[in-house]
């Protein structure tokens, strides 16, 4: 408040000199234009407030704002838009005010329910125009018509003008708002901060304008660094703008923050197909598969529509064109929550007792089988992969999943084979190449079977998984051996049947009258042993694979996992060897996925399998024995079973079963072990009926002396007929002196004396 100092006196009033208020001057000051001269005042007058020295009343500091309000809008009146947003902000104007006059950025903010306090004062001298569009068109008339045709607004000249002056304002809003966020930093630190609905009201405007300015201008890091602070973004007002700008990645973020998955895994798909790109989203496959994994595995409340959620996109990663490897991965994790893993069926607790939960299973069963369904109409590939998951991983004992994957596997192979020549030739070359190797080997180990260096025989499928060169087809090849003899839940007739109606209709896999084997007969003979045929199984790897160490092994009986698992032609420790050692076949180094689902006599002893192994190798067909390196193989496989497994053969069968024209040098070795055998077994039972006898006497003559100090009554017939009525008691001590000593016996005794 103003004070005079001076009064001057009338005949009828009373007039003082008062010096003008600090309003009334920087009002004429900008009534003639003198926008500096009001700054530089209301400059002076802040500095005294703030280093003064005295205390500032509320007056005051209202006074102030007025004053930099009506400076700010003066020179956003004349478009000085810098320095009006420096004048507005120290005036402390509500941002929304500001940002009305953006019709662009300002979105709802016009609404009747969104208003803000301002001074009458103030009010009075706004802008009229609704826009600073039409502020900046005013103020071009003003300055240049009718200078420029044909009109200020139409003119080439001022066009340009007028996209410097918008940008002009624009960064003087952006300035204007980023201080008006620095400002809410600060007094939230210091505990000033207000949360009414107003403030939260300006608070959003003030964000969401921000985040629309930042797009348009493609000033990404700061940006982001507003997403990751907090904010009172409206995600409505800016999806829009962010979408038109290429900001996706942002509006993902926004999306993920709020929990919108919907909307935030439809804009992954539209990058993943390409429909939309981001270089701020370099792996939008994997950012969607981590996400989605997470979210699964979240211990959130609504499990089953997260796990709905993740399976359906997964299923559209599975597509051919898409990435089906990562959409496999989804859906697997998507599973990994049920009450069965690991191969473990599902149990109850009743009465103290674990026992099977048929229903859980079957339910899940029933999930497996419609996943599999879709998967299978999506990608016929990722769907094998699939049932192998849920048979090594989900331990599904469905008999449907596994004569499907059979069916699968088998169909896998026959279609390497038909569609490329060059396989079926190296395999027929592996064939043939192990068929040299094993004889070979049977001539070197029969010919000296006590050297260390000589080389004895492998498996063939040890052989095939060691030379063959790691590609699909070797992959797929052992991974169908590893299940046909892991499974014993399909039908292997039927899967038998698919092998041999095959080969049948392909001319690439025919035996062509006998010359060449079937490629795929080691399959053939695993099934065989399904089925229970021994000696089809035996002559398979004897004769049409050359494999006689799988067929010895398969006829010894101790490879099986139980005595209820059938014999196995791949022993489990070969199995999860050949698992180890190729690439891509890790998940079947514990399959163990034992069933008594055999057919045929699982208890026929090694002995009579022996046997029957001898005759196959006694049954060569007459094209091979009427060939010198024919018969001479036959002798030497025939050797060397002899030679290994002798102990189970009786060797009186084995002459009369060999043919007499043979020489005897082959059976020399099998004739002295088993008549050495012979002699040890009569040589250890004499031993052990003398030791026996020797621990009998032994036991006599330490309890003699005991029985004699004991004595014992008999009761006798003194007649010795059944009708005597007097009896006679035999006392031992009457009988034995107190001196007596037993009597002396030669356990041993010499044949010198004989």
């Amino acid at each position: 408040m103003s004070r005079s100092l001076l009064l001057l006196l009338g005949r009828h009033s009373v007039q003082s000199l008062v010096p003008a208020t600090l309003i009334s001057q920087v009002e004429s000051l900008l009534e003639n234009h003198r926008i500096q001269h009001a700054a530089d005042l209301a400059d002076q007058e802040r500095r005294r407030q703030l280093y003064g020295g005295g205390n500032v009343d509320e007056d005051e500091a209202e006074q102030l704002q007025y004053i930099y309000q009506r400076i700010g809008f003066q020179c956003f009146k004349e478009t000085l838009f810098e320095d009006a947003g420096k004048h507005l902000f120290e005036g402390g104007l509500d941002p929304r005010v500001l940002v009305s006059y953006f019709p662009n950025l300002r979105g709802a903010v016009d609404e009747a329910e969104n208003t803000a306090n301002m001074y009458a004062g103030v009010a009075l001298h706004m802008p009229t125009e609704s826009s600073v569009e039409e502020i900046i068109a005013a103020d071009l008339v003003r300055n240049y018509s009718p200078h420029l045709s044909p009109n200020t607004r139409e003119a080439p000249s001022t066009s340009e003008l007028r996209k410097i002056l918008l940008i002009a304002a624009e960064d003087m809003l952006e300035a204007f708002l980023r201080k008006c966020r620095t400002r809410r930093v600060l007094e939230s630190q210091a505990g000033g901060g207000t949360t009414s609905s107003n403030r939260t009201d300006e608070y959003s405007v003030v964000d969401t304008v921000l985040v629309k300015l930042f797009a348009r201008s493609e000033k990404t890091k700061d940006l982001y660094a507003l997403l990751h602070e907090p904010h009172h973004i409206v995600l409505p007002e800016v999806e829009s703008i962010l979408i038109k700008n290429g900001q996706y990645n942002a509006l993902c973020e926004l999306f993920q923050q709020i929990g919108n998955h919907d909307k935030l895994l439809d804009i992954w798909a539209k990058i993943i197909d390409g429909e939309w790109s981001d270089e701020d989203l370099s792996d939008p496959v994997g950012t969607m598969v981590t996400y989605l994994m997470n979210l699964n595995e979240s211990s959130d409340n609504k499990p089953s529509t997260y796990t709905q959620l993740t399976q359906k996109w997964a299923l559209w990663l599975m597509h051919e064109k898409r990435v089906p490897e990562q959409g496999l991965k989804l859906l697997i994790s998507s599973r990994s929550n049920s009450s069965r893993m690991s191969g473990k069926r599902s149990t109850r607790h009743q009465h103290n007792k674990s026992t099977p939960n048929s229903d859980l299973d079957a339910r899940l069963d029933s999930e497996d089988q419609t996943l599999l369904f879709r998967v299978r109409e999506i990608n016929p590939t990722m769907a094998l992969q699939y049932l192998e998951y849920l048979i090594l991983q989900r331990g599904s004992k469905a008999r449907d999943i596994h004569m499907e994957y059979a069916t699968a596997c088998i169909d896998e192979l026959m279609g390497y084979l038909q569609k490329d020549e060059g396989i079926e030739k190296l395999w027929r070359a592996k064939a043939s190449s192990y068929l040299t190797s094993s004889s070979s080997s049977y001539s070197s180990f029969s010919a000296s079977p006590g050297s260390g260096s000589t080389s004895s025989p492998v498996p063939f499928v040890s052989y095939f998984a060691s030379t063959t060169p790691d590609s699909p087809s070797k992959r797929a090849r052992l991974k169908t051996l590893l299940f046909l003899q892991a499974s014993g839940l399909y039908d292997a007739s039927t899967v038998k049947d698919r092998i041999l109606s095959a080969s049948e209709g392909d001319k690439n896999l025919k035996t062509a009258k006998g010359k060449h084997k079937p490629l795929l007969s080691f399959e053939i003979a695993i099934l065989e042993s399904k089925l229970g045929n021994h000696r089809a199984v035996l002559d398979c790897l004897v004769h049409d694979v050359g494999d006689g160490v799988s067929a010895e092994a398969y006829c010894t009986g101790n490879n099986g996992s139980s005595l209820d698992a059938g014999r196995q032609v791949i022993p489990p420790r070969l199995c999860r060897t050949i698992a180890e050692s190729t690439e891509g076949l890790s998940n079947w180094k514990d399959a163990v996925i034992t069933t008594k689902d055999v057919t045929g006599d699982t208890q026929v002893s090694s002995g009579t399998l022996l046997r029957v192994l001898l005759e196959v190798y006694l049954s060569f067909d007459d094209a091979k024995k009427q060939t010198s390196d024919g018969k001479i193989n036959q002798q030497l496989q025939v050797a060397r079973l002899l030679n290994s497994q002798g102990v189970h053969l009786d060797v009186c069968d084995v002459m009369q079963t060999l043919p007499s024209s043979w020489p005897l040098h082959l059976l020399s070795s099998f004739i002295t072990r088993s008549c050495r055998r012979t002699l040890h077994s009569s040589h250890e039972s004499q031993i052990l009926k003398m030791m026996s006898l020797a621990e009998n006497w032994d036991v006599k003559e330490r309890t003699w002396s005991v029985l004699r100090d004991e004595g014992f009554v008999v009761e006798e017939d003194a007649q010795g007929g059944e009708d005597s009525e007097v009896n006679a008691v035999l006392d031992e001590k009457i009988v034995l002196s107190a001196s007596s000593d037993p009597p002396t016996v030669d356990v041993f005794h010499n044949p010198k004396d004989e």
